[in-house]
């Protein structure tokens, strides 16, 4: 099978490009991103437009940005191309992609688009599942990369890097790549240089397996919601979750609403990892107290078990 047609079978299993949908792709000039950008140009049936984001975090960005429109331009695609001015210093690449992301979902709403494109791969799948088991996690967080969330798709998460860089070298396309990267300051290149090649050295297709060990895991979990539902008719009380009827639900499931209380508190992601959820869920087992979390605190009152987050608390003492 043909790169375009594992593509575009996947597209179609996960419904991510439907036929005549608007699609805005987030282009950077990297190997996956620029591999996207051409797959759409030569087979989705609907309009499709491009964004590249000049970050101003690297001198050499800039004429990236412009490489990007002028490729899209001689597609026949509308390019857009926003400078974002960022300022360096800590936590760079977070909102560096926070930043991105506003910028993109804000572009689709005014062009009238349906989903925003983006050139993640495999091989980032994969990256993500060790990442977040490397930091811990729950179950969730083993999922990686999904195809799909909200208006973001992922139509290449059925390709590898390798895959992506391949093709367009096949086909003349030029691309680009970025050095931050391969910075190892950061701890997404120490798994992408370190612990991934670690693993392919155990087994090949380690790359693989672990992508599809997170798709099965995706798969179950649309039974588990449906007993996580269930579980959250039982637990709801105004305000929080009674911490009596969590802490006699199987564990598994009490994890599961712990997540859940966390992420309708909007909490930042560190507060769902491994740690932070069995503290809270061990504290309805107490049935009193509190427990800071990440960006955040649990606590018990009235035999209801809360979640705040720290900017929630701030507005209300304004």
């Amino acid at each position: 099978m043909t790169i375009e047609d594992r593509v575009n079978d996947h597209a179609a299993r996960h419904a991510l490009l439907p036929s005549g949908s608007g699609v805005l792709a987030l282009v950077s000039g990297g190997a996956d991103s620029t591999c996207l950008m051409h797959l759409l140009a030569r087979s989705h049936d609907g309009p499709v437009q491009v964004l590249v984001v000049d970050h101003g975090l690297r001198p050499a960005a800039a004429d990236e940005a412009a490489a990007v429109v002028a490729a899209a331009e001689g597609l026949g695609l509308t390019a857009h191309r926003v400078n974002l001015n960022l300022a360096p210093g800590p936590a760079a690449m977070e909102r560096a992609r926070d930043a991105r992301l506003a910028a993109a979902e804000d572009l689709r709403r005014s062009e009238g688009l349906d989903v925003i494109a983006t050139g993640h791969t495999r091989t980032d799948h994969a990256e993500t599942v060790i990442f977040r088991i490397a930091r811990g996690t729950g179950r969730t967080g083993a999922l990686g990369i999904a195809p799909r969330r909200d208006a973001i798709v992922r139509p290449l998460l059925c390709l590898s890097r390798h895959e992506t860089r391949a093709w367009c070298e096949a086909h003349a396309i030029a691309f680009v790549d970025d050095p931050t990267n391969d910075d190892r300051a950061t701890a997404r290149a120490r798994v992408r240089h370190g612990a991934m090649p670690a693993l392919t050295d155990v087994h090949p297709a380690a790359e693989a397996h672990l992508a599809r060990l997170a798709d099965l895991l995706r798969d179950e979990g649309e039974v588990l919601a449906a007993a996580a539902d269930a579980a959250w008719d039982r637990c709801s009380r105004p305000g929080g979750l009674s911490a009596r009827h969590l802490a006699a639900e199987p564990v598994a499931l009490a994890r599961l609403l712990v997540r859940r209380l966390i992420t309708e508190a909007g909490l930042p992601s560190d507060a769902l990892g491994a740690e932070p959820v069995e503290r809270v869920r061990a504290r309805a087992t107490r049935g009193r107290g509190r427990d800071q979390i990440p960006g955040g605190v649990a606590s018990i009152t009235r035999g209801v078990l809360s979640v705040r987050s720290h900017a929630a608390d701030m507005g209300a003492a304004a």
